[in-house]
């Protein structure tokens, strides 16, 4: 049975007016929580909405949700009147509608004024909605950063303690009220076009894999390894001709994240070479289609001449207003970059440029956002995943690079991607996104002396000093350690993992020699 408190609330106007007390300080925040309650179970928050199904030409003030990435943090905050003369409550889109109304200055408070957009890369099966598109025109296409269907809208936000807490790309559901206005910078112009607002009634941070996950993960049917060797049997044979050991390293790319930047622990860059190119042009490899399948967050990037010397990797700040880069994407996302397209001719200014912020990513997960007269670094968390023609990148450094081997007569591109079961995917889903949320803790001590003497004996053992393992060496296979830890949804590092670890190594490099 549907509570009345509930009801109302989808009448969002009416509750805001009812809810007034005067005291326009506290009023945003107390808006804020009176929502935020009322909607906390998931069933009730399941029922606002999607702001995809709503046309506010038809609907004015729809309460609505809008899972959403912040684009732009930039515009200047609006002035608004929290208390209209005749005493009723202002904000929110809200109007007085007598007709006349004196100002009372100290009734103006501020509002923060975002441009968010739906989240880049959110592949069709998270939202279940099968990736709609909008029912209202789109506008300012120059502020999504992958070139698809997609729509985005200006939000204002009252309560002071939800706006200061959003970033640029940051990945999150607001909720609130949608209607149809100028931009705020272009409210006096008698010319604006409207654009889609969300005057914001509370926000909700989503995780990193957008749907909650659990780690470490006890599936039902099987154990984890079971599940894991099936998983890794399924990428290999729909995505990569059958190469298990190249999948195996696909999985610790993929759940790979920022787990500390002091002292740096990023994610694993990934280089998967002697990959063919496609036969045909703008061809997606099988591997990103096996990808979107598990991942949430999941964007190809093709690499062309025309891509690097005629787009932006890193959003730009024109005529104060920031364009999106192709690199402006949210936390936990997977970047599958393909260097196959890029023929003969030269890479200009611009294309050099890109190809810098995107080995910046890699190497230290940070991009760089242009404003006219300053840059400003900001933090990322993407995983990058190349697949090259070439013995390794012909543009960048990656921490692994794996010599691919499909079978004879395997298409990498094209063929039908066979799907399992959706138990199985499901599981595979959880197996992977629970491993992306987890934590390995401080290796034991045992475990720590017994890495320490056998990388001693290791470089002892060494035919020549050139042969022998370095620090550099150890601090990487440290790394493939604790990904590997985590993809058995495991929190300690073992001795048995640091030995696989030197199997799946020991496989790398003697490909690398064929």
């Amino acid at each position: 049975m549907v509570s009345s408190e509930l009801a109302d609330a989808f009448d969002p106007t009416r509750v805001i007016l009812s809810l007034y007390d005067q005291d326009i300080d506290s009023f945003p925040a107390k808006v804020a929580a009176h929502f935020d309650k009322i909607f906390a179970s998931k069933d009730a928050f399941d029922e606002i909405p999607s702001l995809h199904t709503i046309d506010p030409r038809q609907t004015d003030r729809r309460l609505v949700s809008f899972r959403a990435m912040i684009q732009d943090t930039s515009p200047s905050p609006e002035m608004y009147l929290a208390r209209h003369s005749n005493g009723k409550c202002g904000g929110w889109g809200l109007v007085d509608d007598s007709g006349t109304e004196d100002i009372d200055y100290s009734d103006l408070r501020e509002n923060t004024v975002l441009w968010a957009v739906s989240v880049p890369g959110e592949s069709p099966w998270v939202g279940g909605d099968d990736a709609p598109r909008p029912l209202f025109p789109v506008s300012h296409p120059h502020k999504f950063p992958v070139p698809e269907h997609h729509f985005g809208v200006q939000v204002k936000l009252y309560d002071t303690s939800q706006s200061d807490s959003l970033k640029s790309t940051d990945a999150v559901t607001l909720v609130g009220i949608l209607t149809l206005e100028s931009l705020a910078e272009e409210s006096d112009s008698p010319n604006a076009l409207p654009v889609l607002t969300l005057h914001v009634l509370f926000t909700r941070e989503l995780p990193i894999t957008i749907i909650p996950r659990v780690f470490p993960y006890v599936p039902a049917v099987s154990s984890v390894r079971v599940l894991r060797e099936e998983l890794i049997s399924w990428m290999a044979d729909e995505g990569l001709g059958g190469d298990k050991d190249a999948a195996e390293w696909v999985l610790l790319n993929i759940i790979g994240t920022v787990q500390s930047r002091t002292p740096p622990l990023l994610p694993l860059s990934l280089t998967l070479s002697r990959f063919p190119a496609s036969k045909t042009p703008a061809t997606t490899p099988n591997l990103s289609i096996v990808l979107s399948h598990l991942l949430p967050l999941l964007v190809t990037l093709p690499l062309s001449l025309e891509t690097l010397n005629n787009s932006s990797f890193s959003p730009e700040s024109k005529d104060e207003d920031l364009h999106s880069g192709r690199l402006q994407l949210p936390r936990g996302s997977v970047c599958v970059i393909t260097e196959g397209g890029v023929t003969e001719g030269d890479v200009f200014d611009r294309g050099v440029r890109n190809l810098r912020a995107l080995q910046e990513m890699m190497t230290n997960q940070t991009l760089e956002y242009i404003f006219p007269f300053s840059r400003f670094t900001f933090p990322t968390d993407v995983v990058c995943l190349v697949l090259s023609e070439g013995k390794k990148s012909t543009f960048f450094q990656t921490s692994t690079n794996v010599r691919i081997q499909p079978k004879d007569g395997c298409e990498l591109y094209g063929s039908a991607v066979k799907l399992p079961s959706p138990e199985s995917l499901a599981m595979f889903r959880d197996l992977v996104g629970g491993a992306k949320t987890g934590k390995v803790t401080q290796i034991s001590e045992s475990v720590a002396e017994y890495i320490q003497e056998d990388f001693v004996a290791e470089r002892k053992s060494a035919p020549t000093p050139a042969e022998a393992v370095t620090s550099d060496d150890l601090i990487h296979r440290m790394m493939v350690a604790r990904l590997l830890t985590l993809s058995m949804h495991q929190s300690e590092v073992t001795t048995e993992i640091w030995e696989r670890v030197k199997v799946l190594e020991r496989a790398r490099c003697e490909r690398l020699k064929a």
